[in-house]
């Protein structure tokens, strides 16, 4: 088995109720050569002594707190930045993963030099409810090393990835106004490929107080547009056609504010659909891909 530092990176802020049985599920794994990097960030339901006293049992835990609260994008980025390993994998405080998640990660990963980054499925679930398995085979799972198709919404999350360390040099720090793994999803595109491994190796615990999902505000979808894409586009080494692409989708959304919905807009969404839309399986695709089209379009849709 291979022997290369695996560095888990979680961050928490107030997630004593689950943190236990997630760190458990970490240190379980069967890839044998792993340090957790725990960042808290200045929990006040007494998560961090928790994990100190379980640090305490386990060399491979390597605890820190933040003074005040930084919001979960700059406690990932400062967290990631004390990673030491040759890959990274991100952990969500709450989540049960399989014990073979890193084991196969890696496997998939060192396939090919060219793979910066791999991702398995993560199946939802609530406490007392039955797993949302039906769902998951509607998804495209995502390979390939093309940015395009995650212009509109990011599509493979933190919880579920890990990538070769050398990634980092590059995406840190992470920028403040781009979710963190859509920022490594679109530098692991623009460096190389992204492989999927359609095996359930996370169980993402799906409750009120989700720490990502509660911390994103509603704004309008224009807008997050206008702040997100630039962003993206900045980043070194782009394909250039790809980001010709991206380029006028930006001017579209650019000129939003003006309209309630534009039309240009919609027939350039509805055009490049496949790339744009074709994150999940459809039954009748084009009347799908309509829909979403005109959402994508509004002006009133929120992100």
């Amino acid at each position: 088995m291979n022997d290369a530092l695996v560095s888990v990176v979680m961050c928490t802020y107030n997630g004593a109720l689950y943190v236990e049985e997630q760190l458990v599920s970490i240190l379980k794994q069967t890839y044998p050569a792993l340090e957790v990097i725990i960042g808290d960030d200045a929990s006040t339901d007494g998560t961090f002594e928790l994990l100190t006293r379980l640090a305490e049992k386990d060399p491979r835990v390597k605890l820190y707190r933040n003074e005040k609260n930084l919001g979960y994008n700059t406690n990932f980025s400062i967290a990631c930045s004390k990673a030491s390993g040759a890959y990274i994998a991100i952990s969500d405080q709450d989540d049960i993963w399989e014990e073979r998640k890193v084991e196969a990660l890696v496997t998939l990963l060192e396939k090919s030099p060219g793979t910066m980054m791999v991702h398995g499925i993560s199946a939802r679930f609530e406490e007392m409810g039955k797993p949302h398995l039906r769902s998951l085979k509607m998804v495209n799972y995502y390979s390939g090393s093309d940015v395009r198709p995650f212009y509109l919404l990011n599509i493979i999350s933190g919880h579920s990835m890990l990538f070769r360390s050398s990634l980092l040099k590059k995406a840190l720090p992470f920028p403040p106004d781009v979710y963190y793994d859509w920022w490594l999803v679109a530098n692991a595109v623009a460096e190389g490929r992204i492989e999927a491994l359609e095996e359930i190796l996370v169980w993402h615990r799906m409750h009120g107080a989700n720490a990502t999902g509660a911390a994103k505000p509603k704004i309008p979808f224009y807008r997050q547009m206008q702040v997100i894409m630039p962003a993206l586009l900045g980043i070194q080494g782009m394909d250039p056609a790809q980001k010709a692409f991206g380029e006028k989708l930006l001017n579209f959304y650019k000129e939003f504010p003006e309209k309630r919905f534009s039309f240009p807009l919609f027939l350039f969404l509805l055009r490049h659909a496949r790339i744009l839309l074709a994150h999940k399986k459809r039954t009748f695709p084009w009347i799908s891909y309509t829909k979403h089209a005109y959402k994508y379009a509004s002006r009133d849709t929120n992100a």
